[in-house]
């Protein structure tokens, strides 16, 4: 039998949680920031599938950001870090 291999796809944390000491990807600009690593991604003349996540498990590091399937976190995802991301992206795509 031959096994399927899966398309991969970024998963990215928006996670929203409200309590004071609870910290979450969505409050601290997961969306903007996977908007802008799109635009990267465009500039650079790349198209790979992001999707929103409501959890990926890491949001007291994130936000998150995971490769899948089975792939690597991206965690601390900020603006500053936008080229960083996209390069971090194209290299884990190509497996």
């Amino acid at each position: 039998m031959v096994e399927q291999q899966k398309e991969k796809i970024v998963y990215v944390c928006v996670n929203r949680r409200f309590g004071v000491d609870t910290p979450s990807c969505g409050m601290r600009g997961s969306e903007k920031i996977m908007q802008l690593v799109k635009e990267e991604l465009v500039k650079r003349g790349l198209s790979f599938p992001l999707e929103e996540i409501m959890c990926l498990g890491q949001c007291s590091k994130g936000p998150a950001m995971r490769i899948a399937p089975g792939g690597d976190f991206f965690l601390g995802a900020k603006k500053d870090k936008v080229s960083e991301i996209a390069d971090w992206i194209e290299e884990g795509m190509k497996d």
